[in-house]
């Protein structure tokens, strides 16, 4: 069973499991509902405790590498189903942009063997540098959008199957690899 280190990140993954059928939302649902009434601090129009307990929930759902491996395209967008279920059941909204999605690392991407999309945007952002080092020598991963700073740039590099990379929001600690990619065929967005 996989459960990702970074809390953003395996709720992504949820997301995507939640979208395409692979996780039912009823059971999702009854995992945030089941963190009690609510408090005098919780519910609309923003986040409470009951918040937190719900994301420590969610984050040790563990994931089947038969799941796992069926994961195609992770984003972060504040709209995801995952974000929305929880903010319904909660009776909060921050509209999905509560800085408690946010993803902070990608150790363990790997175990996602059929990725092919990755888009950091969104909850994706990350206020400390991300490093891409989890990233290396993924073999299916051709699409990728990355945001904020990021570090061990020279890992996408060793993406044999990468095709487009945005790095329109990112700073990237060795932007030589750049030209470089682009001289392999890889499609390049930036600044």
């Amino acid at each position: 069973m996989t459960i990702f280190a970074d809390r953003g990140l395996h709720l992504g993954v949820l997301d995507t499991l939640l979208s395409n059928g692979g996780i039912a939302a009823a059971d999702l649902r009854a995992l945030v509902e089941s963190t009690g009434p609510d408090g005098p601090d919780d519910g609309y129009p923003g986040p409470g405790p009951r918040l937190a307990a719900s994301l420590a929930l969610l984050h040790a759902v563990p994931i089947p590498p038969a799941l796992a491996a069926t994961v195609t395209e992770v984003d972060f967008d504040g709209s995801n189903d995952i974000y929305m279920l929880i903010e319904q059941t909660l009776d909060i909204d921050t509209g999905g942009e509560s800085d408690d999605y946010n993803v902070a690392s990608i150790e363990g991407i790997h175990l996602l063997p059929a990725l092919l999309s990755l888009n950091l945007d969104g909850h994706g952002y990350h206020p400390d540098p991300l490093d891409l080092t989890p990233l290396a020598g993924h073999p299916a991963l051709t699409t990728l959008m990355l945001t904020g700073a990021c570090t061990a740039a020279g890992t996408l590099e060793s993406l044999p199957a990468l095709r487009n990379l945005d790095v329109g929001l990112a700073r990237l600690d060795d932007p030589a690899v750049l030209p470089r990619l682009a001289a392999r065929g890889v499609t390049v967005v930036s600044r």
